[in-house]
């Protein structure tokens, strides 16, 4: 008696064949043995694919498993490594200095007059096999205003980090030039985050930190809209908005991902915006950082009790007497939410 052959079809070429010769295949297809043929099979997943790449060690891995066993591109070309940051044609003293650890922290150099200055960190995603040249081209244009560090919360790419600057210094000395470049290259930041840290000495006393965190907390909605994003990372949430009376009190908090992470001590960080390489979006989260520290430092009782000082539409107003704030207001006037 003969066996009956289960058959079933190639999802590529749709021919029948039998269920036994089936080859796997990224996005959970099954093919025929000679679609199969023309794919290179990944040494991780075992599974054929399309765009798996040979690395350095001789495997091919899938763009899947290249996240998952942290494999990356050679920051001298495009090798695959695994758990490095050069292959070993590139690998030589001193080689390795274009990204900086997550975990390394400059000593800070102020720019411009404070004592409110701003810090910057932009998450930027580059395309694979040209995160060498984006990286010493951002390099060269920031001079010593910043520096580059890896971070895995960014699939393939760097992390922008600026030294501290006061807002009007960064509008005239930032090369603001270097975010369109970037874009015109092929690099992304529309799916990570801008995160503002704000110098805590520019905050009169517990008080105005209290004004200020709660302005921020108060007006959930339109900050989101003016950040383009709302994020788990980024939470406005109520176990966040209690801690902001200890936070006033001089504690530093235990929560990171909050709308403002209070960890670290001698900035407060806006943690909200979305990443962008467009200046406009960039300097206007500056702006909002640096406004909203100003708006809410003489912010009386009296103007919160009796003249609705902590509503959006008051600040919206305020901002148009003060013209140093023009790529904020035109953001908002873009995202209609100026009311």
């Amino acid at each position: 008696m003969t066996t009956a052959v289960e058959l079933t079809s190639c999802d590529s070429c749709d021919t029948e064949f039998a269920l036994d010769d089936a080859r796997y295949a990224t996005g959970d297809r099954f093919l025929c043995p000679a679609c199969a043929a023309s794919l290179q099979l990944c040494d991780f997943c075992d599974r054929h694919c399309e765009t798996a790449v040979r690395a350095e060690s001789g495997v091919y891995v899938c763009v899947g498993c290249q996240d998952e066993y942290n494999f990356s591109e050679c920051l001298d070309c495009s090798t695959l490594v695994r758990d490095g940051t050069v292959c070993e044609f590139h690998e030589a003293p001193g080689d390795h200095t274009l990204l900086l650890d997550y975990s390394v922290k400059p000593d800070p150099v102020f720019h411009g007059r404070g004592p409110l200055h701003l810090g910057m960190e932009l998450e930027i995603t580059v395309p694979r096999g040209d995160l060498a040249p984006r990286a010493e081209d951002s390099l060269s244009a920031l001079g010593g205003l910043g520096y580059l560090k890896d971070d895995s919360s960014i699939s393939h790419g760097f992390e922008l980090v600026t030294h501290p600057m006061s807002y009007d210094w960064a509008l005239d000395h930032f090369p603001w030039d270097l975010l369109p470049r970037l874009y015109d290259q092929g690099c992304s930041a529309d799916d990570n985050g801008l995160h503002v840290h704000i110098s805590r000495a520019a905050f009169t006393g517990p008080c105005h930190v209290y004004r200020w965190m709660k302005f921020v907390y108060r007006n959930q909605d339109a900050v989101e809209t003016l950040a383009r994003r709302s994020s788990q990372y980024a939470g406005f949430h109520d176990d966040k908005r209690i801690l902001v009376k200890e936070t006033c009190k001089g504690a530093r908090g235990f929560i990171r991902h909050a709308a403002i992470n209070t960890l670290n001590s001698s900035t407060l960080e806006l943690r909200v915006f979305a990443g962008s390489l467009a200046p406009q979006q960039v300097q206007a989260a500056l702006g909002f950082a640096d406004a909203s520290v100003h708006y809410t430092r003489d912010l009386a009782v009296a103007d919160i009790a009796r003249h609705r000082g902590w509503d959006w539409s008051r600040f919206a107003t305020w901002l148009l007497t003060n013209p140093r704030y023009l790529p904020l207001t035109r953001e908002l006037e873009d995202l209609a939410c100026a009311c």
